[in-house]
């Protein structure tokens, strides 16, 4: 038996049985390698064999209880007495809660000597076999209190291989024209990972469109995700990695990335770590900004709460220790919580290298020259994060690096520098930034001035950066009387002759709206440019909550930079139910005139709503629009009217997803991330719940897809067995699973008919077989055993079956009957004869 076990077994006769406290005392001399080995008490064990084969010869090995200060620990410490010391294992240490302080070593292989411990003195009472320890809070090792949090064990990574094609599907008529357009993105999925490409579509001849029929491709990648590393490989089109002071742009190669989105219950920035004392035993309530996240009881000693839930910003954690007596200490301390810093230790990058995607969005295929960059942070302390970053392309390089700084718990400050060279001129950047972000009051600024020499990857691509960018906000919260804040913007942009790598929304605007910028003016050789930009804009904002449900707002604005306009917008939302709300704003410009708009809606959340939109706007242009939505099992369906001006549209969209995995095709709502197919084993019209709550239900094909699983964490999936024929089997109605994101999985629950039927045997005189027989299907080998009125009930019936039947004497018989399943029952057959000749 174990070591471990042994002690097991000796703490529980010890806290069981009292007579049993004497016996395991009794001393016993360890045998030596030539004695005859006596029989052991159980406090006694013999001592480990040395490297020569046999114990020490003074050694003995005790199994004694161990009460630390005065409190039973409930455990059991193998300790091993040798020449008057008493020595136990490193791990054994860990577990009654001591410290191995820094500088002591272990007298020989993994033991430590008690003497060896500072602050930790120790006696044996022999009689009770009890090992009394008494040791300074420095000695004891902090008992740790956990809040419940994310939970990613339990269920291992699972991934099935299919396809996935999302759609968004707009048809469009006005004056007597019908053109339409589409946003799709395919995926094929595997447990190797995933593959996706995503474009655009359009046809008809749509005012200021692309053509009669096209399409443009977006991003086409391959992603391989390695949860044990944290790691993700991309292969296709991708966004580089940057920071707050770098300008990321997509290229079309390869990237590998430290990506921590896979262990969602890992929280990457410092959070406060709580630690105190209790000299006896006490309840430990610890609140974060006055809400209670945990409260324990404890045992005397330190205790360590090592990661508390908290919200990003300024707080406090109070934390109160009370004892039996109902004292209590309390204590408050302040923390600063950002995720722009990292935890001490951690660290992540990004390594890409590719070609430079330009003008993404408008032309399918633009790469311009090859390009790499690299980033790096790394979490120093939990008050510093260092930073790096290094770009170059043809004739180009930059390089730089930066700070992230918790400032005394009171702010985040950001310092950067960088440098380039390109085409034999060398340019410079510097950025700062401080934030505080509060529960009453926030503010912060930034700037970024860089050289007109100054050169980065999307530079040297017609996209130059900015010579200055300055901001700055600051918000109070006023209780019931709102919030009121201000904001300045100020920007000197030069011209960008092309887009390169545009990491927003694809050029995509529904016909007869406002061009997307990236279809703004063209130049370059007719490729897409953006304007020289200079603005220096104040803006102020209030908002309120009125009556207690509705929500006022107003924003005003004045540009010190472009002809000094003006300009203000004042808004009021009333919800009308949870889903349903009306609002009215009103809007004025200096130079135009204002207008006024009426807007009242109901959104469609859950299978089987319906949903709305009315819209009327009144000023320098007339705008009327109404729609109809309905989200169904299978997509989300809107139709409606816009009159504009004296120009009428009639719009119809589709937004939906097909899904092919598990042999089946399944439509459903837009799968944003992954989704998994509940397979019943061909049992329709069965319930199934997703985190409890109804998610539908199986098809004939004993199917269901339920979209919107979360990724990388824990989703528990069931049915309900009171939909299962009382003729199946149910062998568990839970499913726990964890897939990969964008992925799909198939969680079976392997329901199967039992053909089964209730026999009532009887003997050749007619009487019930005896109570306690056992028997046996023949060709199956199936047991059953014989109840009251020589009923059993036997699974696995074929349509002709024998049945051997063990009588309690000893005796045995047989009996042959036919069997026909009758869906939804479980048939009772006989009485049926067991004869004695048949054998």
């Amino acid at each position: 038996m174990p070591h471990r076990d042994r002690r097991r077994a000796c703490v529980a006769g010890l806290l069981s049985v009292a007579a049993l406290v004497s016996a395991c005392g009794v001393a016993v001399t360890p045998a030596r390698a030539a004695d005859t080995a006596p029989a052991l008490a159980p406090g006694r064990v013999p001592a480990p064999p040395t490297q020569a084969g046999r114990p020490p010869a003074d050694d003995e090995t005790l199994l004694l209880e161990v009460v630390v200060n005065g409190q039973s620990t409930g455990k059991v410490a193998e300790v091993i007495q040798r020449q008057g010391m008493l020595l136990v294992k490193r791990e054994d240490l860990g577990e009654l809660g001591l410290r191995v302080a820094p500088g002591v070593a272990p007298l020989s292989g993994d033991l430590y000597s008690f003497a060896s411990l500072p602050n930790v003195s120790v006696r044996v009472d022999q009689a009770t076999q009890t090992l009394y320890v008494t040791a300074a809070v420095s000695a004891l090792l902090p008992e740790q209190l956990q809040v419940a949090g994310a939970q990613v064990s339990g269920a291992p990574l699972e991934s099935a291989t299919g396809l996935t094609l999302n759609y968004d599907v707009n048809g469009t008529a006005t004056g007597g024209h019908y053109y339409g357009s589409g946003l799709f993105d395919l995926r094929a999925f595997s447990p190797f990972g995933v593959a996706s490409t995503d474009f655009l579509a359009f046809a008809g001849p749509a005012p200021g469109g692309p053509g009669k029929t096209s399409a443009i491709r977006l991003d086409s990648t391959f992603v391989h995700s390695d949860f044990d590393s944290q790691r993700r490989y991309w292969l296709g089109d991708f966004i580089t990695g940057g920071l707050t002071w770098t300008r990321p742009v997509r290229l079309g190669g390869a990237q590998i990335t430290a990506d921590f989105t896979m262990r969602p219950d890992l929280v990457t920035f410092p959070t406060p770590i709580v630690t105190g004392s209790a000299a006896v035993p006490s309840t430990v309530d610890v609140l974060v900004n006055g809400s209670r996240t945990l409260s324990q009881q404890i045992q005397p000693g330190p205790f360590e709460v090592p990661q508390l839930p908290v919200v990003t910003g300024a707080g406090q954690v109070q934390v109160t220790v009370t004892n039996a007596l109902g004292q209590q200490v309390t204590s408050t301390q302040p923390f600063y919580a950002s995720p722009t810093l990292l935890s001490a230790g951690l660290d992540t990058y990004a390594l890409d290298a590719g070609f430079v995607r330009r003008n993404w969005g408008v032309l399918s295929n633009d790469y311009g020259d090859f390009a790499a960059s690299g980033t790096y942070r790394r979490g120093l302390n939990d008050y510093l994060t260092i930073e790096a970053h290094a770009e170059g392309t043809n004739g180009q390089f930059m390089g730089g690096g930066g700070l992230v700084a918790n400032a005394f718990n009171l702010a985040v400050v950001d310092l950067s520098g960088a440098a380039s060279t390109a085409d034999g001129r060398t340019g410079g950047q510097l950025a700062a930034s401080l934030q505080r972000i509060g529960q009453r009051f926030s503010f912060g600024a930034s700037a970024v001035l860089a050289t007109p020499e100054f050169r980065d990857i999307a530079a040297m691509n017609g996209d130059p950066a900015p010579t200055r960018q300055i901001t700055a906000d600051v918000s109070a919260y006023l209780g019931k009387w709102g919030t009121i804040g201000a904001a300045w913007l100020e920007v000197n942009r030069p011209a960008a002759s092309s887009l390169v790598g545009l990491t927003g929304p694809p050029a995509f605007a529904p016909p007869g709206g406002p061009a997307p910028p990236s279809t703004v003016g063209l130049g370059n050789g007719g490729l897409p440019f953006l304007p020289a930009q200079t603005s220096r804009q104040l803006t102020a904002s209030y908002s309120v909550q009125l009556f207690g449900r509705a929500f006022l707002y107003a924003t005003g604005f004045h540009d010190f930079a472009n002809g000094g306009s003006s300009g203000a917008y004042l808004g009021i939302t009333i919800p009308l139910g949870s889903r349903s709300s009306v609002s009215a704003s009103g809007n004025y410009q200096d130079g135009s005139h204002g207008y006024g708009q009426v807007q009242v809606q109901q959104s469609a959340v859950d299978i089987g709503d319906f949903g709305y939109q009315g819209y009327v706007a009144r000023g320098g242009v007339d705008h009327e629009f109404g729609q109809l939505q309905y989200k169904s099992s299978w997509n989300l369906l809107t139709a409606g009217i816009d009159q504009f001006d004296s120009g009428t549209t009639g719009r119809v969209q589709a937004q939906g997803g097909l899904s092919l995995a598990d042999g089946g095709v399944f439509a459903s709502n837009t799968v944003t991330d992954s989704f998994a197919v509940v397979d019943t084993n061909g049992f329709g019209g069965v319930h199934a719940l997703y985190e409890n709550r109804p998610a539908g239900q199986t098809d004939d094909s004993g199917r269901l897809l339920v979209p919107d699983l979360r990724s990388w964490d824990v989703n528990r999936l069931a049915i309900d067995p009171g939909d299962v024929p009382v003729d199946a089997q149910v062998p568990y109605a839970t499913r726990t699973v964890r897939p990969p994101d964008r992925s799909g999985v198939v969680v079976k629950f392997p329901i199967r008919k039992t053909n089964g039927a209730l026999l009532v045997l009887v003997d050749e005189a007619g009487q019930p077989l005896p109570t306690g027989s056992v028997a046996t299907l023949q060709a199956t080998g199936t047991v059953a055993t014989v109840g009251y009125d020589g009923e059993a009930f036997i699974e696995g019936l074929a349509q002709q079956n024998q049945v051997i039947v063990q009588l309690p004497n000893g005796s045995r018989c047989a009996v042959s009957f036919n069997f026909a399943p009758a869906p939804g029952e479980i048939p009772k057959l006989g009485p049926l004869t067991c004869i004695k000749n048949n054998l």
